[in-house]
């Protein structure tokens, strides 16, 4: 795998992880509407699936960095 092949590989995930946050975030939103409680819970919820995404968008980011060192 050449660099531009791996930086087009690594974009293609960065971009569909925050595709994904957006979404989680919109369905969230609408979900909690004008309810305090909801929209903490939300923000909560919504904090909890970044964190996941990151951390498998990394995991995907080095396994890609890890093929192309081979």
């Amino acid at each position: 795998m050449n660099n531009f092949d791996l930086l087009t590989k690594q974009r293609d995930l960065v971009a569909a992880a925050f595709n994904v946050i957006e979404s989680k975030s919109r369905v969230l939103a609408v979900n909690a509407e004008d309810d305090e409680e909801k929209q903490a819970d939300a923000f909560g919820e919504l904090l909890d699936f970044i964190q996941q995404t990151n951390i498998r968008l990394n995991k995907e980011l080095t396994k890609l960095e890890d093929s192309k060192n081979k």
